[in-house]
């Protein structure tokens, strides 16, 4: 079973929950700013079920994020989940991080914050697509057809809710859900799991091709538009003799 995570980026967003923040760049968790150790399997462990939450991963989800390619003792992946559990003073049984979902995987549970986003909320990528550009914001970006996404594509292959891109400093994350047609990087239809990914790669919703660029501004927008007039304007006054 393939897993469709491809570390091709280091996300750089911190996430709060509880007393708690996560550093995805650093990987470092801290309790009220002191630092929790955790081994390295724990730290991506972490980072897959905040980024994948609210969804619960399988177990062969989590053995192939892990350990790719090996074959493992079953019990490993319990021993990294205690770990985690132990850091976060979680109850297995009254769980408020780590919720076990039993014959199935795992899923966390807690309230999650996007300290990156909630501090800007800024345009920080450009989602290129069918001749036309979509401002992408720190943090989740919801794309399909409905009128509530952050980006709606009207398109006969986009569903009503069809992915979720998640923007990081100079990476991103993406993930399908659960849309008829797919979602797609480099040509790899992916699942609900996170796909660390950067402006590099192809992206494909359904039969809508895309990509994302962290440097244009969306010349189609028109309120980036008329910020950009107003820059020009005062630039123009200050060089003015």
């Amino acid at each position: 079973m393939s897993t469709n995570l491809r570390p091709a980026g280091e996300p750089a967003a911190t996430f709060r929950f509880g007393e708690f923040t996560f550093d995805c760049g650093s990987r470092l968790l801290m309790r009220n700013g002191v630092n929790r150790h955790l081994s390295l399997k724990a730290q991506h462990l972490l980072q897959l079920l905040i980024l994948a939450r609210p969804r619960a991963l399988s177990r062969d989800e989590l053995y192939d994020a892990l350990w790719p390619a090996t074959f493992v003792c079953e019990t490993n992946l319990a021993g990294i989940i205690n770990e985690v559990r132990r850091a976060l003073g979680d109850d297995a049984r009254a769980a408020s991080y780590i919720r076990t979902i039993h014959g199935f995987g795992y899923a966390f549970c807690g309230d999650v914050v996007s300290m990156s986003a909630a501090a800007t909320n800024s345009v920080a990528a450009t989602l290129h697509c069918e001749e036309r550009s979509y401002p992408l914001r720190e943090g989740e970006n919801l794309v399909g057809r409905a009128r509530d996404c952050g980006v709606v594509i009207l398109a006969p292959t986009i569903s009503r809710r069809h992915s979720l891109i998640t923007i990081y400093d100079d990476s991103f994350s993406i993930r399908d859900l659960d849309s008829t047609n797919g979602t797609f990087v480099d040509g790899q239809r992916i699942g609900r799991l996170p796909v660390m990914a950067t402006n590099r790669v192809r992206i494909a919703f359904g039969s809508v091709a895309a990509s994302i660029n962290f440097r244009d501004i969306p010349t189609t927008n028109p309120e980036l538009l008329l910020m950009n007039e107003l820059k020009l304007r005062v630039g123009r006054r200050s060089s003015s003799p």
